[in-house]
């Protein structure tokens, strides 16, 4: 809502799930609350968006981040969350905030509302490659190793 207020644009909020907040959603013609989500409903909602943000205040690790990679999505996560060490690139694919830091999240969304189509179809990419790289295959072959 301030980020609407600061600097008007066209861009929306989706929120999907029901975390421990979502009593205190706010409202704003801006922002969708999708509530929780079925596997196949999320496949057709996530045609209709464009960058991934998980904002969790504690992810060991968050497969969700490499299904997103894989999917091919720019992305903005919290640094408590333990998968973006393999699949977001700093600038590359996305941009890290600082848990909990309400600031650092806006300066993360400011800079990927920034970036022209080009760049985040370019980011898209680099998302798509590092998701892919992790596959059943490459994980079989590491337990053989082992």
């Amino acid at each position: 809502m301030e980020l609407q207020e600061e600097s008007p644009n066209k861009w929306e909020l989706w929120c999907a799930g029901t975390g421990e907040l979502f009593d205190q959603r706010p409202a704003h013609p801006k922002i969708k609350h999708l509530g929780f989500l079925q596997p196949e409903e999320l496949k057709h909602i996530l045609k209709g968006a464009g960058v991934f943000v998980l904002p969790s205040r504690f992810e060991p690790w968050g497969v969700v981040v490499h299904e997103m990679a894989a999917a091919g999505f720019p992305m903005i996560c919290s640094n408590a969350i333990g998968g973006t060490t393999r699949f977001l690139e700093e600038g590359k694919n996305g941009f890290l905030f600082e848990n909990e830091n309400k600031e650092s999240l806006k300066e993360a969304l400011k800079r990927i509302m920034s970036l022209s189509d080009v760049e985040l179809r370019a980011m898209a990419g680099h998302s798509h490659r590092l998701g892919i790289g992790y596959d059943p295959e490459m994980w079989a072959s590491r337990v053989i190793r082992f």
